[in-house]
């Protein structure tokens, strides 16, 4: 008696599920619900205000919010409050989308690494353009760590094809290297003429340059490559 064949896989080799991932941006859309919901019922955002990084927490030893501050997000943006959306999207689309890659390369462990230094990276980088600034001028937002993110996607991937939709709308085509280097610019020229002063355009960055030597390192020790 012969023993069947077992069932034909076409693909014989799944990638792990970005827990990680999956965790970090179901976290930070909870958070930001409660963000909504205290304003809807209380008219602030306390949440909001508690978790900011800024000189003035760091001078009340809240260290915290060194990360604390890539979990809430803005509610209001460009004094608009129906663009309440625009700031967590923009920041969890990108993250989303790049970070299984990142989360199989490095695994796990090396990722949430990654995500968490990009955001204390960018907190410092941003501090140190800002040491003077007032209790009500501290940064929120997941931009620092996603800008880590993006640099470390093109970093270690960089050939990879991706589509970015521009304004979510217009379809370009490119590869990681050229987006990392892309956003970089674009960065970097808002920071240089002062455009969008809202934007903490140093923390971004700082955490761009942050996951660009993470990944360096990454190699470096573990010789490992896509």
């Amino acid at each position: 008696m012969t023993e069947p064949y077992p069932p034909f896989d076409p693909y014989p080799w799944k990638p792990p599920k970005p827990w990680v991932t999956w965790f970090i941006v179901g976290s930070t859309v909870a958070v930001f619900l409660l963000q909504l919901l205290e304003v809807h019922l209380h008219g602030r955002d306390i949440i909001g205000d508690r978790l900011a990084f800024s000189s003035e927490a760091l001078a009340q030893h809240r260290y915290w919010t060194l990360l604390s501050y890539a979990w809430v997000h803005a509610v209001v943006i460009f004094g608009d409050p129906g663009l309440f959306w625009l700031h967590i999207v923009a920041n969890m689309i990108p993250l989303f989308c790049l970070g299984p890659l990142l989360e199989e390369f490095l695994g796990r462990g090396y990722y949430l690494g990654l995500y968490l230094g990009g955001a204390v990276a960018s907190a410092i980088v941003w501090l140190m353009f800002n040491s003077h600034s007032g209790p009500d001028d501290g940064i929120i937002g997941a931009s620092g760590a996603v800008f880590a993110v993006i640099a470390a996607a093109g970093t270690a991937a960089p050939r990879v094809k991706v589509t970015v939709y521009l304004f979510y709308v217009l379809p370009l085509h490119m590869n990681l290297a050229v987006l990392a280097i892309t956003a970089c610019a674009v960065e970097v020229v808002q920071l240089v003429f002062g455009w969008m002063g809202e934007v903490a355009h140093s923390a971004h960055l700082g955490g761009a340059a942050f996951g660009f030597f993470y990944v360096l390192a990454y190699r470096l020790i573990f010789r490992k490559s896509l």
